[in-house]
C-alpha cells in the first residue's frame, strides 16, 4: 500500500520540530506501509507536482495552513488538493488532533478546510475519546468513519536502581510557550495569589513582548528559561519536579504531546479538564490530574505527592508504543482499504 503523508518536512538540527510525523512515518514503514512521498521544505506545495498515484493520503494539521506565510495560497493549495484526491477516487484520513486550531486569526479558512476534510475523508482519527463526541455532536454524518487510537509514546523511564526522587521543583512547565497554552495567565495567577510552589518554566516564548511578559512576573517562586529543552535535559527536570503541569487553554486541546512526552519519563502530570487529559485521569495506572480553574491545582499537589508505580507507567506505555500504534493503525488501514 502506498500513502501520501502530510505534512513531512524536511529533516532539520532543531530540537524544536515535532518528531510526531517522524514517529508516525517511522511506524507505518514498519508495518509495509511504503510513503511516497518524500520530505519537502514545503510540504503542501511540494505534492502539487506529484501524480496522484497514492492509495491513501494522511492529513494531519492541514486546517492550519492559513497561518502559515503564503497562507492565502495554501489554503487554496489544500482545497484543491483534497478535490483532486477525491476526483481520482482514492481515500483520504484526517488526523483530527485539536478540538479547532489554537489560534483564532483567519478562522473562516481554517473551518472550511475542516468541514473540507470532514467531508472528502473516508477515515476520521482523533486521539482523545471527547474528538468521538465532537464528531458525533458537530458532524453526526461523520460519525461512523471516526476512530480513536490512544496518542503514541515511549518509555524513557529511568533504570529501577536511579531513584525518582523530586528535590527543587514544585511544577514544571516545558515546551514552546505561545498565549494558547495559558502560561502567561498561570505565572500572573501564581504571583497575584502569592503561592507557595515554586514553578520552573523551561520553553522558547513565541515573541519577545511574551517573554518580556512572563519575565515582569518572576519572583523566588517562578524562573523561566527562554530555550528549547532537549529530552536528554527534561529527563533531569522531570525528575527534580514533583509534577509537570500543562496549563492549556481546554477550548482547543484534545491530545497532548507535551503530556505524552512527560508520562514517557514517568512524570506526574496535571492538566486541563479535557481531551486526552481527562481519559488519562481515569487511568489507574498513571498520576494524571486535571483541573477546571487554576484554585484547584495547589490541592491537587497536596492530595497526592505520593511516588508513581513504576512498572504500572511501563505496562501502560509499552501498550501504547508506537510499535503497538503502527501495527493496529496499519491493519485497519489493510482492512479498510483492501477490500
Amino acid at each position: 500500500m502506498k500513502v501520501t503523508i502530510y505534512p513531512y518536512h524536511l529533516k532539520t538540527n532543531s530540537s524544536a520540530t515535532n518528531p510526531y510525523i517522524a514517529d508516525f512515518i517511522r511506524a507505518m514503514e514498519q508495518n509495509g506501509i511504503t510513503i511516497s512521498n518524500p520530505p519537502h521544505k514545503n510540504p503542501l506545495i511540494g505534492l502539487l507536482p506529484r501524480k496522484v498515484d497514492s492509495d491513501v493520503y494522511i492529513f494531519h494539521w492541514l486546517e492550519n495552513v492559513p497561518d502559515y506565510k503564503y497562507g492565502m495560497i495554501q489554503f487554496l493549495v489544500a482545497l484543491l488538493f483534497l478535490a483532486n484526491i477525491r476526483l481520482h477516487r482514492k481515500k483520504i484520513i484526517w488526523f483530527m488532533h485539536n478540538k479547532q486550531p489554537h489560534t483564532r486569526k483567519h478562522a473562516f479558512k481554517k473551518q472550511t478546510l475542516i468541514r473540507a476534510l470532514i467531508r472528502s475523508s473516508d477515515l476520521i482519527v482523533t486521539h482523545a475519546t471527547e474528538g468521538l463526541d465532537i464528531i458525533r455532536k458537530k458532524y453526526p454524518h461523520a460519525a461512523k468513519k471516526a476512530f480513536f487510537f490512544h496518542h503514541p509514546t515511549k518509555i524513557r523511564m529511568e533504570q529501577p536502581n536511579t531513584e525518582y526522587a523530586p528535590d527543587d521543583t514544585d511544577l514544571l512547565i516545558w515546551g514552546g510557550i505561545s498565549h494558547y497554552k495559558r502560561i502567561p495567565d498561570f505565572v500572573l495567577y501564581h504571583r497575584k495569589n502569592q503561592l507557595n510552589l515554586k514553578t520552573k518554566i523551561i520553553g522558547k516564548c513565541s515573541s519577545p513582548e511574551l517573554l518580556k511578559d512572563i519575565r515582569k512576573q518572576q519572583n523566588e517562586y517562578i524562573s523561566l528559561e527562554d530555550k528549547t529543552i532537549r529530552f536528554e535535559e527534561l529527563n533531569k527536570e522531570i525528575r527534580k519536579a514533583r509534577f509537570v503541569l500543562v496549563p492549556y487553554a481546554p477550548d482547543s486541546i484534545l491530545s497532548s504531546g507535551i503530556l505524552m512526552d512527560s508520562l514517557s519519563f514517568g512524570a506526574k502530570v496535571i492538566g486541563p479538564d479535557t481531551g486526552s487529559f481527562r481519559d488519562y485521569a481515569d487511568n489507574p495506572d498513571l498520576k494524571v490530574f486535571t483541573f477546571k480553574s487554576f484554585d484547584e491545582i495547589p490541592g491537587i499537589i497536596a492530595r497526592n505527592d505520593g511516588k508513581i508505580d513504576r512498572e504500572q507507567y511501563i505496562r501502560f506505555l509499552n501498550n501504547h508504543s508506537w510499535e503497538a500504534f503502527g501495527k493496529e493503525f496499519s491493519d485497519l488501514l489493510k482492512k479498510i482499504f483492501t477490500q
